[in-house]
């Protein structure tokens, strides 16, 4: 079962060891690039060639943009309770009664326009 299995000394696994680490070392990134946020769109896109930093343009923008967005909205204060104390009655109902507002309302109203037409039909006939 563990025959094909080797068994490495001390001094092969350090060499393997200090192998990888040399190969990983090229693939780190240079510490000449700017890593911080100090990096403006304008600068990053002045590396690539004119036609290409057109194309970039708008898709950095729109990208800074929402950063900006979520920044502002995590970044701002609200309050996670609704009321913190009772709330009085309302002497005067709602402006809407339903979410859906005037679309509801005229829906209500075809409906009972068209109830009332059907009701007074049927009593005109029983005259």
């Amino acid at each position: 079962m563990n025959k094909n299995r080797q068994v490495l000394s001390s001094q092969k696994r350090k060499k393997m060891e200090k192998a990888i680490k040399k190969g990983q070392e090229g693939l780190s990134i240079p510490e000449d690039e700017p890593r911080t946020d100090t990096l403006t769109p304008k600068k990053a896109l002045n590396k690539y060639p004119s036609k290409r930093q057109k194309v970039e343009k708008p898709l950095m923008d729109s990208t800074v943009k929402n950063m900006q967005a979520k920044k502002a909205k995590k970044q701002s204060k609200h309050s996670k309770r609704t009321t913190p104390g009772e709330v009085g009655h309302r002497e005067s109902p709602p402006a809407s009664v339903h979410p859906e507002s005037t679309r509801w309302k005229k829906t209500v109203d075809l409906q009972n326009k068209g109830h009332r037409k059907s009701l007074t039909a049927k009593l005109q006939k029983r005259k």
